[in-house]
């Protein structure tokens, strides 16, 4: 599977709309931008942490050199659950870790 087929399996419709991670514009899958948060010029990373929804317009008004100003923005908003889980899941492995070495 590629990227795109990727963000579309770990993120499902709401009723056929995805909602553009920078407008908020609703929007349907075949006018989806599945864009790179950190872009492909910099890394080859298709991972979905680092993919976003993006309609066409915000897609093509974003530019590599200009996007890197809202990375750490754009990572945080698309993925806040998934990274409160893995500091979860890193806090525990950490913790059991420290306390089988007591």
């Amino acid at each position: 599977m590629g990227y795109r087929e990727d963000w579309f399996a770990e993120n499902k419709s709401d009723h056929g709309w995805y909602t553009c991670a920078k407008c908020g514009k609703k929007i349907r899958k075949s006018e989806v931008d599945i864009d790179h948060i950190i872009p492909q010029k910099y890394t080859k990373i298709d991972h979905v942490g680092n993919l976003q929804c993006l309609c066409k317009h915000c897609n093509r008004s974003k530019q590599a050199r200009v996007g890197l100003k809202e990375t750490t923005t754009d990572l945080a908003k698309t993925n806040g659950k998934r990274i409160v889980k893995s500091i979860k899941f890193a806090v525990k492995d950490v913790t059991e870790k420290v306390l089988k070495k007591k």
